[in-house]
């Protein structure tokens, strides 16, 4: 309804909320709302994509540039028909080039408490958070929901925060120094990989330790240790470089560098490489803690 919408524009409008929605039957009043408080304005034209690209055009034309499409959201029998129109939309808009279709896609988990409104509530919401999974697959760029549960969002936040990965790149951090603490100039130096998971896991480790320390990444191509040290992506050389490059010669008088225990074969090389002295650390970063309470500082500094 135009007019309760603009009630609510009348309140709000300077937020700059998403109108919803125009439809073949109110376009001209949701445009002219759109345009007079400057607002995004979605458009609704459910199972009918002939209709929305007629509404895009005009909207368009009207003046109306700031749009959003929203094809309809079928989780019953309509479920294939909801799939068939988002992969059309995001198909037409790129590889067949059609402007009038290329805006952000809307999808309406929400709608998935109205199939059986007699099914139990915990049935609802897991069909609003499968919904939500595939619409998130199928290019969504907003999607609008109800339940507010840890276990319907959760799984859909980490789909859609890892969805643009790409899988022949393994996630990495940048290579370099870190700090942990307060370090000074006999605070401990450690070695880790620039694959993301080890480092993450590694630096929590750290700071479980309490220990005030330093940490050089390596640059190993996002691989994890062990992978790194047999595929040659962590080697005596570019530690060399990463402890040149970081300057953490600068900052401590000692030449003790703690490697992982998985790149204990390189120890004879790294110290060739860099004339630091090489302690092997734990297998397993975990053990880091009670490895730094034991063995630091060492005998020989």
């Amino acid at each position: 309804d135009p007019k309760c919408m603009e009630e609510a524009l009348k309140i709000a409008g300077d937020r700059r909320p998403l109108i919803y929605a125009a439809t073949k039957r109110n376009w001209r009043e949701m445009a002219e709302l759109a345009l007079k408080y400057k607002c995004p304005l979605a458009v609704f034209s459910p199972n009918d994509l002939k209709t929305l690209k007629s509404l895009s055009k005009t909207l368009l034309e009207y003046g109306v540039e700031d749009l959003l499409l929203d094809p309809g959201t079928f989780p019953g029998e309509g479920l294939a028909d909801t799939w068939n129109n988002f992969v059309m939309l995001r198909r037409l808009a790129c590889k067949e080039e059609d402007e009038l279709l290329g805006f952000p896609l809307i999808g309406v988990p929400l709608t998935a408490w109205l199939v059986n409104p007699a099914e139990p509530e915990t049935i609802k919401q897991w069909r609003e958070a499968y919904v939500a999974g595939m619409l998130i697959s199928l290019f969504a760029d907003l999607l609008i929901m109800h339940s507010i549960e840890g276990w319907v969002l959760l799984p859909n936040v980490i789909l859609r925060q890892n969805i643009y990965t790409d899988p022949r790149k393994p996630v990495a951090v940048e290579p370099g120094l870190r700090t942990f603490g307060s370090p000074d100039e006999m605070s401990p130096v450690l070695l880790t990989s620039n694959f993301a998971l080890t480092y993450y896991t590694v630096a929590a480790d750290i700071e479980a330790s309490k220990k005030d320390c330093y940490l050089l990444v390596a640059d190993t191509e996002g691989l994890a240790v062990e992978c790194a040290v047999a595929g040659r992506k962590l080697t005596a050389e570019g530690i060399a470089d990463v402890i040149k490059s970081s300057g953490v010669e600068q900052k401590v008088k000692h030449r003790k560098l703690i490697i992982p225990g998985r790149a204990a074969r390189l120890k004879g090389e790294i110290e060739d490489a860099t004339g630091w002295g090489v302690m092997v650390g734990p297998l397993d970063s975990s053990g880091i803690p009670k490895y730094l309470a034991d063995n630091w500082p060492p005998k020989e500094t």
